[in-house]
């Protein structure tokens, strides 16, 4: 798969062995069609979600999930895609933190180092950094989801000026309204909802109820530390394609984006471009009229 991968949104039906119905919809309950998996990221298409779990396989993604930092329990069933496994916002924020930080994870600690006023160090944590997917991957993941804020349903966050990959989340009824963030150097997660669960009111989504805080807090955080960019790893090219069918185009063509492809899997032989010959045209990045 690349991001210019296709699959179809249309209705889909599972039954169980017992006769149970699962009709999963769309939280806005249209369909597309065709749709590129970088628009299907952006824009939460939750059937397409469904079919790219169906087809990875539910083990490795398991599997995967838990290499990145999840250690709560993960059910063992096609819905695990929209979320319906309980996991910890902390689990959370450090499995974004390794598409955030080329693919390695950090595990978690609360107390940097204890010293006394002497300048005596009592305890420091040692910070454990494991390299856990391949820092291609991390980039391909954080490069989809910067359209989140870009021109998904993350936009409320795109006043922070600055690249941002992001996702937004929410869970069915509006219970849980989730908004988890990053930029190269922090990582932030939050999620809104109730102590005893009810639902939040129908527009409390994650790109409503949660991203404002998230840019609340990110505003302060990063206010006055420079603009950085996410370095783009060897073995990552880029060529130019329509933003909503993926399809290539010319490098001289109006409108469209620079898609990130692992070298050898440009599709329908599309011009390469190394990320050096990117720095003027990385943001001409745009949605082309349908």
């Amino acid at each position: 798969m690349t991001p210019v991968t296709k699959f179809v949104d249309a209705p889909i039906v599972y039954q169980d062995s017992a006769g149970n119905v699962w009709n999963p919809q769309n939280f806005d309950g249209k369909f597309l069609g065709p749709t590129t998996l970088r628009y299907a990221l952006a824009h939460s298409r939750n059937v397409i979600t469904i079919k790219v779990l169906q087809d990875l396989g539910l083990d490795y993604a398991i599997a995967y999930a838990h290499n990145m930092g999840i250690s709560s329990p993960l059910g063992r069933n096609l819905s695990l895609a929209l979320g319906t496994s309980v996991v910890t916002l902390q689990e959370m924020v450090r499995a974004y933190g390794v598409l955030a930080n080329q693919g390695r994870k950090v595990t978690p600690f609360f107390i940097k180092k204890i010293v006394d006023r002497t300048g005596h160090n009592f305890e420091e944590s040692q910070i454990k950094v494991e390299q856990v997917i391949d820092p291609r991957i991390a980039f391909l993941s954080t490069y989809v989801m910067q359209d989140v804020v870009e021109v998904g349903t993350g936009r409320r966050v795109k006043s922070i000026g600055r690249p941002v990959a992001a996702k937004t989340g929410t869970t069915d009824d509006v219970r849980d309204a989730w908004f988890i963030g990053y930029t190269p150097s922090l990582v932030t997660g939050v999620w809104v909802g109730f102590d005893q669960e009810r639902s939040l009111g129908k527009q409390e989504v994650g790109g409503r109820a949660a991203a404002p805080i998230w840019l609340y807090f990110m505003e302060k955080a990063i206010q006055g530390t420079p603009v950085e960019l996410f370095p783009v790893p060897e073995g990552i090219v880029f060529s130019k394609v329509d933003a909503r069918s993926g399809q290539p185009l010319r490098k001289s063509s109006k409108g469209g984006l620079y898609e990130a492809f692992l070298e050898g899997t440009i599709p329908n032989d599309g011009p390469p471009l190394q990320p050096s010959e990117l720095q003027e045209s990385l943001p001409d990045h745009e949605e082309t009229d349908e």
